[in-house]
Protein backbone atom coordinates (compact mmCIF):
# COMPACT_ATOMS: atom_id res chain seq x y z
CA UNK A 1 0.00 0.00 0.00
CA UNK A 2 1.12 3.46 -0.98
CA UNK A 3 1.57 5.90 1.72
CA UNK A 4 -0.42 9.28 1.24
CA UNK A 5 2.33 11.54 0.19
CA UNK A 6 2.12 15.29 1.31
CA UNK A 7 4.95 18.14 1.16
CA UNK A 8 5.46 19.84 4.41
CA UNK A 9 6.07 23.16 3.31
CA UNK A 10 9.67 24.46 2.67
CA UNK A 11 12.41 24.44 4.91
CA UNK A 12 11.22 22.38 8.31
CA UNK A 13 12.55 23.76 11.67
CA UNK A 14 15.72 22.67 13.22
CA UNK A 15 14.80 19.88 15.63
CA UNK A 16 16.31 19.51 18.87
CA UNK A 17 18.01 15.67 18.70
CA UNK A 18 17.52 13.87 21.83
CA UNK A 19 20.68 12.50 20.87
CA UNK A 20 24.46 13.31 20.69
CA UNK A 21 25.80 11.19 17.57
CA UNK A 22 29.12 11.14 16.37
CA UNK A 23 31.42 14.18 16.18
CA UNK A 24 28.92 14.99 19.21
CA UNK A 25 30.27 12.18 21.26
CA UNK A 26 34.06 12.66 20.30
CA UNK A 27 36.20 13.30 23.36
CA UNK A 28 37.47 17.34 22.89
CA UNK A 29 37.09 19.50 20.66
CA UNK A 30 35.90 17.21 17.12
CA UNK A 31 33.80 19.62 15.41
CA UNK A 32 37.11 19.70 13.40
CA UNK A 33 36.16 16.11 11.85
CA UNK A 34 33.46 17.96 9.90
CA UNK A 35 33.74 19.91 6.57
CA UNK A 36 33.42 23.66 6.74
CA UNK A 37 34.93 23.68 3.24
CA UNK A 38 32.19 25.80 0.64
CA UNK A 39 30.87 23.07 -1.65
CA UNK A 40 29.97 24.47 -5.65
CA UNK A 41 26.50 24.30 -5.80
CA UNK A 42 24.16 23.48 -9.52
CA UNK A 43 21.14 25.85 -9.42
CA UNK A 44 17.73 25.65 -11.14
CA UNK A 45 18.46 21.76 -12.02
CA UNK A 46 15.58 20.22 -13.44
CA UNK A 47 15.94 16.16 -12.13
CA UNK A 48 14.37 13.05 -13.88
CA UNK A 49 13.74 10.22 -11.40
CA UNK A 50 15.34 7.21 -12.92
CA UNK A 51 14.87 5.05 -9.46
CA UNK A 52 14.95 6.38 -5.86
CA UNK A 53 18.48 6.09 -5.43
CA UNK A 54 19.47 7.28 -9.24
CA UNK A 55 18.36 10.27 -10.94
CA UNK A 56 19.89 12.60 -13.73
CA UNK A 57 19.55 16.08 -15.39
CA UNK A 58 19.34 17.64 -19.10
CA UNK A 59 21.39 20.57 -17.71
CA UNK A 60 24.17 17.89 -16.23
CA UNK A 61 24.85 15.27 -18.93
CA UNK A 62 27.24 11.76 -18.02
CA UNK A 63 26.21 12.87 -14.23
CA UNK A 64 24.14 10.59 -12.00
CA UNK A 65 23.20 11.71 -8.61
CA UNK A 66 21.94 10.39 -5.46
CA UNK A 67 20.51 11.34 -2.05
CA UNK A 68 23.50 11.55 0.22
CA UNK A 69 22.96 9.63 4.03
CA UNK A 70 19.94 8.44 3.78
CA UNK A 71 18.66 5.32 2.47
CA UNK A 72 15.35 3.68 0.86
CA UNK A 73 14.23 0.18 2.27
CA UNK A 74 12.27 -2.73 0.83
CA UNK A 75 8.49 -1.83 1.23
CA UNK A 76 8.32 1.48 0.71
CA UNK A 77 10.14 2.43 -2.25
CA UNK A 78 7.15 2.95 -4.56
CA UNK A 79 5.70 5.44 -2.01
CA UNK A 80 9.68 7.08 -1.82
CA UNK A 81 9.59 7.34 -5.37
CA UNK A 82 5.89 8.78 -5.53
CA UNK A 83 7.31 11.49 -3.26
CA UNK A 84 10.81 11.97 -5.48
CA UNK A 85 8.45 12.30 -8.99
CA UNK A 86 5.76 14.66 -7.62
CA UNK A 87 9.00 16.70 -5.75
CA UNK A 88 11.10 16.86 -8.97
CA UNK A 89 8.58 19.05 -10.91
CA UNK A 90 10.38 21.88 -8.81
CA UNK A 91 13.94 23.27 -9.83
CA UNK A 92 16.64 22.29 -7.47
CA UNK A 93 19.71 23.15 -6.62
CA UNK A 94 22.09 20.44 -5.98
CA UNK A 95 25.50 20.40 -3.65
CA UNK A 96 27.99 17.57 -4.26
CA UNK A 97 29.14 16.08 -0.81
CA UNK A 98 32.00 13.63 -2.18
CA UNK A 99 34.64 13.85 -4.52
CA UNK A 100 34.19 11.09 -6.02
CA UNK A 101 31.25 9.28 -7.48
CA UNK A 102 30.26 6.29 -6.01
CA UNK A 103 30.63 2.30 -6.97
CA UNK A 104 27.72 2.93 -9.25
CA UNK A 105 28.95 6.10 -10.78
CA UNK A 106 26.49 7.71 -8.88
CA UNK A 107 27.29 11.42 -7.09
CA UNK A 108 26.15 11.50 -3.42
CA UNK A 109 24.20 15.12 -3.00
CA UNK A 110 21.82 16.95 -1.42
CA UNK A 111 19.02 18.50 -2.94
CA UNK A 112 16.70 21.40 -1.88
CA UNK A 113 14.30 23.74 -3.56
CA UNK A 114 12.18 26.72 -2.52
CA UNK A 115 9.08 24.97 -2.39
CA UNK A 116 9.73 21.57 -0.02
CA UNK A 117 12.78 22.86 0.62
CA UNK A 118 15.84 19.69 2.20
CA UNK A 119 14.85 16.75 0.34
CA UNK A 120 16.54 14.99 2.57
CA UNK A 121 14.90 16.39 5.61
CA UNK A 122 11.11 15.94 3.88
CA UNK A 123 12.04 12.42 3.43
CA UNK A 124 13.12 11.36 7.09
CA UNK A 125 10.32 13.36 8.27
CA UNK A 126 7.73 11.43 6.56
CA UNK A 127 9.16 8.30 7.29
CA UNK A 128 9.96 7.36 3.76
CA UNK A 129 13.83 7.04 4.11
CA UNK A 130 16.49 5.78 6.59
CA UNK A 131 19.60 8.33 8.06
CA UNK A 132 22.63 6.38 6.93
CA UNK A 133 25.68 8.60 7.63
CA UNK A 134 28.11 8.85 5.16
CA UNK A 135 29.02 12.55 4.30
CA UNK A 136 31.50 15.17 6.51
CA UNK A 137 28.55 16.98 7.34
CA UNK A 138 26.55 16.90 10.73
CA UNK A 139 23.80 15.57 11.46
CA UNK A 140 22.29 17.11 13.99
CA UNK A 141 19.66 18.51 12.26
CA UNK A 142 18.68 15.34 10.64
CA UNK A 143 19.59 13.18 13.67
CA UNK A 144 16.76 15.05 15.16
CA UNK A 145 14.19 15.05 12.24
CA UNK A 146 14.44 11.02 12.05
CA UNK A 147 14.03 10.90 16.15
CA UNK A 148 10.42 12.60 15.76
CA UNK A 149 9.57 10.00 12.97
CA UNK A 150 10.23 7.46 15.21
CA UNK A 151 8.81 8.61 17.95
CA UNK A 152 5.65 9.44 15.50
CA UNK A 153 5.59 5.90 14.14
CA UNK A 154 5.78 7.22 11.26
CA UNK A 155 6.81 5.32 7.44
CA UNK A 156 8.72 3.02 7.95
CA UNK A 157 8.66 3.20 12.03
CA UNK A 158 5.22 1.91 11.93
CA UNK A 159 6.02 -1.62 11.29
CA UNK A 160 5.62 -3.27 14.53
CA UNK A 161 6.29 -6.56 12.85
CA UNK A 162 9.38 -8.76 14.50
CA UNK A 163 10.04 -10.08 10.54
CA UNK A 164 9.90 -6.69 9.31
CA UNK A 165 10.70 -3.90 11.57
CA UNK A 166 13.46 -1.42 10.67
CA UNK A 167 13.32 0.21 14.90
CA UNK A 168 13.85 -2.43 17.37
CA UNK A 169 15.03 -2.41 21.27
CA UNK A 170 17.95 -4.28 22.53
CA UNK A 171 16.17 -6.08 24.84
CA UNK A 172 12.35 -7.34 25.76
CA UNK A 173 10.51 -3.77 25.80
CA UNK A 174 7.30 -5.52 27.62
CA UNK A 175 4.24 -3.79 27.23
CA UNK A 176 5.99 -1.51 24.45
CA UNK A 177 5.20 -4.47 22.11
CA UNK A 178 8.86 -2.95 20.01
CA UNK A 179 10.50 -6.27 18.93
CA UNK A 180 14.36 -6.61 20.06
CA UNK A 181 17.67 -6.74 18.18
CA UNK A 182 17.15 -10.44 18.13
CA UNK A 183 14.36 -10.41 15.90
CA UNK A 184 16.45 -8.37 13.29
CA UNK A 185 19.53 -10.33 12.73
CA UNK A 186 19.89 -10.47 9.34
CA UNK A 187 18.86 -6.71 8.31
CA UNK A 188 19.43 -2.93 8.51
CA UNK A 189 18.01 -1.78 12.02
CA UNK A 190 17.95 1.10 14.46
CA UNK A 191 18.64 -0.20 17.81
CA UNK A 192 17.64 1.61 21.10
CA UNK A 193 18.93 -0.18 24.56
CA UNK A 194 21.36 0.53 27.71
CA UNK A 195 24.68 -0.22 28.19
CA UNK A 196 25.36 -3.19 31.07
CA UNK A 197 29.14 -3.16 30.87
CA UNK A 198 31.95 -2.68 28.65
CA UNK A 199 34.62 -5.25 28.12
CA UNK A 200 38.59 -4.38 26.42
CA UNK A 201 40.41 -6.14 24.19
CA UNK A 202 44.08 -5.75 22.31
CA UNK A 203 42.33 -4.79 18.75
CA UNK A 204 38.72 -4.18 20.01
CA UNK A 205 35.90 -3.08 22.70
CA UNK A 206 32.54 -4.85 23.29
CA UNK A 207 29.61 -2.94 24.30
CA UNK A 208 27.57 -5.63 26.13
CA UNK A 209 23.68 -4.89 26.89
CA UNK A 210 22.73 -8.14 28.51
CA UNK A 211 24.20 -9.70 31.58
CA UNK A 212 25.48 -12.97 29.33
CA UNK A 213 27.76 -11.48 26.64
CA UNK A 214 27.38 -14.77 24.45
CA UNK A 215 23.37 -14.13 24.06
CA UNK A 216 22.99 -10.85 24.38
CA UNK A 217 23.16 -7.80 22.09
CA UNK A 218 26.43 -6.20 21.79
CA UNK A 219 28.10 -4.09 19.64
CA UNK A 220 31.66 -4.13 19.10
CA UNK A 221 33.88 -0.91 18.11
CA UNK A 222 37.63 -2.08 16.86
CA UNK A 223 40.63 -0.18 17.74
CA UNK A 224 40.39 2.76 15.08
CA UNK A 225 36.87 3.52 16.18
CA UNK A 226 37.36 3.53 20.15
CA UNK A 227 40.21 5.59 19.56
CA UNK A 228 38.69 8.04 17.47
CA UNK A 229 36.11 8.29 20.11
CA UNK A 230 38.86 8.63 22.25
CA UNK A 231 40.16 11.67 20.60
CA UNK A 232 44.32 11.01 22.00
CA UNK A 233 43.03 10.87 25.41
CA UNK A 234 42.32 6.88 27.41
CA UNK A 235 39.91 5.04 25.46
CA UNK A 236 38.59 3.15 28.29
CA UNK A 237 37.77 5.82 30.55
CA UNK A 238 35.85 7.46 27.82
CA UNK A 239 33.79 4.43 27.36
CA UNK A 240 33.32 3.85 30.66
CA UNK A 241 31.35 6.71 30.93
CA UNK A 242 28.89 4.94 28.42
CA UNK A 243 27.87 2.49 30.39
CA UNK A 244 24.70 3.07 32.28
CA UNK A 245 23.35 5.45 29.16
CA UNK A 246 20.94 4.65 26.52
CA UNK A 247 22.58 4.23 23.35
CA UNK A 248 21.23 3.83 19.84
CA UNK A 249 22.95 2.40 17.04
CA UNK A 250 22.35 1.41 13.24
CA UNK A 251 23.89 -1.39 11.18
CA UNK A 252 23.46 -4.68 10.22
CA UNK A 253 22.89 -6.98 12.95
CA UNK A 254 24.85 -10.61 12.92
CA UNK A 255 24.24 -13.37 14.69
CA UNK A 256 27.27 -14.32 17.23
CA UNK A 257 25.37 -16.59 19.46
CA UNK A 258 23.50 -13.32 20.39
CA UNK A 259 22.72 -10.05 17.94
CA UNK A 260 25.74 -8.29 16.75
CA UNK A 261 26.69 -5.19 15.30
CA UNK A 262 30.14 -4.28 14.05
CA UNK A 263 30.17 -0.29 14.17
CA UNK A 264 31.22 0.92 10.83
CA UNK A 265 30.44 4.67 11.13
CA UNK A 266 31.14 6.85 14.54
CA UNK A 267 27.85 8.70 13.30
CA UNK A 268 26.11 5.50 13.71
CA UNK A 269 25.99 5.26 17.37
CA UNK A 270 24.76 7.91 19.43
CA UNK A 271 24.08 8.53 23.49
CA UNK A 272 21.04 10.14 24.49
CA UNK A 273 21.27 13.28 26.01
CA UNK A 274 21.63 13.41 29.85
CA UNK A 275 22.48 15.94 32.80
CA UNK A 276 25.87 14.49 32.22
CA UNK A 277 25.72 15.99 28.27
CA UNK A 278 24.43 19.10 28.98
Amino acid sequence: MLLVVVFCGANLPVMAADWRCGADIIAGDAKTLLSTDPRPVWRDVQLNIEAVDAFAAAELPGKSFRLADIAFVPGYGDAARVWLEQASANKVSITPLAERSDFLGRIPVRIEDQVIGDWQAELLAAGLAMLVPESDQDMSELIGIEDTAIKNHSGIWSDPSPETAYYVRAHDAGAENIPTARDAIGRFAVIDGKIRSIEHQEWRSYLNFGSNWREDFTIALDATLRDAFANGEDFQDILQDWVGQEIRVRGVIENRGGPYIALENPFWLCLARSSRAQ
